[in-house]
């Protein structure tokens, strides 16, 4: 409830820009983007998306709906930042067609620490649950050595957060990775917290369940830790990630997850439903989206209790 009453307050806070009226055309091309998974009403699939120019410095806000059948349709859109930046509130006219159509805001400046969009759609006469998308400005590394997973995404989240990263090198040495010849999971949190703020939320490692309530917490850990600009780190097994499915099974390995796509939930224990998430792989240096299935497939068997080790800030 205290994360849900905090981002309600950010957008009452939030200083807000006169709004953009949008039209509905035809998909844009393929872009870099982080989107809710796709939902669907009374035959109609709908989906909302941030998505980034290639340099990763500007981002608009779209909505794609493609009904199975002639059906009206609308979408009120609000495009955030968090930090106190701008709120640019956008309108989807309502709109009756059978083909897929979308509605986009121009592009605006990427700021830190995150960038969120809020979309609800309204489809036959009936306003859907609310979508929320978010992400950061991604500042990915390169892991630069074989077994330097775990200082790349360090590195990786620190960049990500607009602070000052240190060397691979010197991350490697205050995690132990040269002598063990790994980043112990532990670690992780040494080279995570030392560049931040004395009144920051610092980093705390997590196990998070696959099942039940204990999955939902711990999920809402992660949504939290992203929520407050903070990228989390998750330790998966590289043969289980779509991408890498001939990597050698007892290989261990770091992701970053740096954005979320989900549905409003209601619960007190998580409030927002997350759904898909972005990350980079410092290893592949690819950024990729994995849902919420596969992050827990590729999380299993990494540690022995089967569970999903993370680490994130509380």
């Amino acid at each position: 409830m205290a994360l849900f009453s905090a981002l309600a307050l950010a957008l009452l806070l939030t200083p807000a820009i006169p709004a953009q009226a949008a039209i509905w055309g035809a998909y844009p091309v393929p872009g870099n983007r982080t989107c809710a998974p796709t939902s669907h009403y009374n035959g109609t699939a709908y989906q909302a998306c941030l998505e980034f120019n290639w340099a990763r410095t500007e981002v608009r806000a779209i909505a794609f709906v493609s009904p199975g059948a002639y059906t009206n349709f609308q979408a009120n859109m609000k495009l955030w930042f968090g930090g106190g930046g701008v709120s640019i509130p956008i309108s989807c006219p309502t709109m009756t067609s059978n083909g897929p159509r979308a509605c986009w805001s121009a592009f605006t400046a990427l700021r830190r620490p995150y960038v969120v969009l809020d979309a609800q759609f309204g489809i036959a006469g009936r306003w859907m649950n609310p979508l929320r998308v978010l992400d950061m400005q991604l500042s990915a590394k390169h892991q630069e050595k074989s077994h330097w997973c775990g200082p790349g995404a360090v590195q990786t989240a620190i960049a990500t957060m607009g602070k000052s990263a240190p060397a691979q090198s010197v991350l490697a040495e205050a995690m132990d990775t040269d002598r063990l010849g790994f980043t112990m999971p532990d670690a992780i949190k040494k080279g995570l917290n030392p560049p931040l703020g004395p009144d920051d939320f610092r980093y705390k490692d997590y196990d998070i369940a696959s099942s039940g309530l204990p999955r939902e917490v711990g999920l809402n850990i992660i949504v939290r830790s992203l929520s407050r600009g903070k990228p989390v780190i998750v330790l998966v097994k590289p043969g289980q990630l779509p991408w890498s499915p001939n990597a050698n099974g007892g290989l261990r390995h770091y992701l970053v997850v740096h954005g979320y796509g989900g549905y409003q939930g209601g619960a007190d224990h998580l409030p927002w439903v997350p759904g898909t998430f972005k990350v980079w792989d410092p290893g592949a240096g690819r950024e990729e989206t994995l849902t919420t299935d596969q992050i827990f497939f590729a999380a299993q068997g990494s540690l022995l209790d089967g569970n999903m080790w993370t680490v994130a800030a509380g």
